[in-house]
């Protein structure tokens, strides 16, 4: 070898080294947790409140989000959800749609040295698949928004990291974290831009688009990071004596209300859900046996909900309707988890429509006048009549069903909700149990109204 040809080879050796588009492939870490672990998923280590990210700025560049979702400046808000099904604390595509493109802003170029993407979903949409690119936005061609379909190695951007958290089985529910970085602690590069090209992450599954939770981005010469901390888990399980059902509170978020519940929602909890389950019998049907009561931050102003055998409680209504509305509430929406009709769906092959005022006023109806009639909460003055109908809303349909009951039908309770779980629910039923057309029954209610006879004196 001639000595002159040495610096010449030198100095492309440098120049191999400092070229990020030439850094061997980065490192992706990958944790995952079935449950709730508030993202402390070894070896990823959990979201930061201060890293670079929190002050970017999103560009949705390709697909479209879902009319669910809240715009990607959420992904960076230090924030993670309550719960696995939480929309409006993540971002994610419209489902049916193939992904798209995310674009992150930064404000200038910096070293990053790793970046970190977060999610949490019960099935399909919790795993993550995308590839990573950046770019500093100095280079002539610099395409800022490059459409699916360019490659954005093409216009100025690097390749970084290919993600895939998917499981080899199953649909890897949980929480998922990711973190790409360089062995040894090396910068990924000096970029202003960010771009995540997204993908479904299931072929089959309509609504296979991931709910990302949070992305971090953490700057080499950045201030030491503040990781989030989980919130003690507060998750207390209570068990019928004779053994039958099983009730799980989680007052995480309520940690003041955790007594409360004890004393008094609970022995109610145990009275009552046997209660409904008897109440509201059907061939073949079993009520679920363990049931879920979760309290959360971020239901406005709804103070409850029901979504399969979970119940979900808002922790800002509750505390002021603890001596009021509270319990009505809770049995309310125990109501739901026993009517189950979507089963109809499962188990009839053309399954009729139950009216949202048969489902609703069933549970008012219980609560209001079989489990505080004294509360005298769903009573209707005698000048009401003229401007109310059976279908109006939850309290006046709870008057109406509990004045069909009295007068026509004591089994009516149990032959709507059999028919409505079944799927067999027809305005025609009220003529064959009762002798009575619904609008007949209407009218005759109405003037039980105007006799002073339904308000639950």
């Amino acid at each position: 070898m001639h000595s002159s040809s040495i610096p010449t080879l030198l100095f492309a050796a440098v120049v191999l080294a400092a070229s990020p588009s030439l850094h061997a492939a980065a490192t992706v870490a990958k944790g995952h947790g079935e449950a709730d672990q508030g993202f402390n998923l070894d070896p990823v280590p959990p979201p930061a409140t201060n890293d670079a990210a929190s002050k970017a700025t999103f560009t949705i560049i390709d697909g479209a989000k879902d009319g669910a979702s809240p715009d990607p400046a959420v992904l960076v808000d230090g924030k993670i959800p309550a719960s696995e099904d939480q929309p409006r604390s993540n971002f994610f595509f419209a489902n049916g749609s193939e992904g798209g493109r995310i674009g992150m802003d930064l404000g200038d170029v910096i070293t990053v040295k790793s970046v970190g993407s977060y999610s949490w979903h019960e099935g399909v949409r919790a795993p993550q698949v995308y590839k990573l690119y950046g770019a500093s936005g100095t280079s002539k061609d610099f395409n800022a928004s490059p459409k699916r379909g360019t490659d954005p190695k093409s216009c100025g951007w690097e390749l970084i990291a290919e993600v895939d958290t998917r499981p080899k089985e199953g649909k890897g529910g949980g929480q998922h974290a990711v973190e790409v970085s360089n062995k040894g602690g090396r910068p990924l590069g000096n970029y202003r831009h960010l771009l995540f090209d997204v993908e479904r992450t299931s072929k089959d599954d309509a609504f296979g688009n991931t709910f990302f939770s949070e992305i971090d981005v953490v700057d080499a010469k950045g201030p030491t990071l503040e990781r989030l901390k989980a919130a003690e888990k507060i998750v207390k399980t209570f068990k019928a004596k004779d053994g039958k059902f099983t009730y799980i509170l989680n007052t995480t978020k309520a940690p003041e209300l955790t007594e409360w519940c004890e004393k008094e929602l609970i022995p109610v909890v145990e009275k009552w859900y046997p209660q409904l389950v008897e109440m509201m019998p059907s061939t073949g049907y079993r009520a679920p046996d363990q049931v879920t009561f979760e309290f959360k931050t971020d239901m406005g102003g709804t103070p409850a909900y029901a979504a399969g055998n979970k119940i979900s409680l808002n922790a800002q209504w509750f505390p002021g309707q603890l001596k009021n509305e509270a319990k009505g509430c809770v049995i309310h929406e125990m109501g739901h988890v026993v009517q189950n009709y979507w089963r109809a769906r499962q188990t009839n092959r053309d399954p009729k429509n139950t009216p949202g005022w048969v489902t609703e006023g069933i549970c008012d109806y219980i609560r209001w006048f079989l489990y505080e009639p004294e509360s005298k909460g769903a009573g209707l003055a005698s000048n009401s009549a003229d401007r109310v109908n059976y279908d109006n809303s939850y309290r006046i349909t709870g008057n109406f069903l509990d004045w069909v009951a009295t007068e026509k039908d004591k089994e009516m309770l149990k032959k709507l909700n059999a028919a409505a779980r079944e799927g067999n629910y027809d305005e025609k039923l009220w003529k064959e149990w009762t002798g009575k057309t619904l609008q007949e029954l209407n009218t005759e209610w109405k003037e039980a109204i105007k006799k002073g006879k339904r308000e639950q004196k």
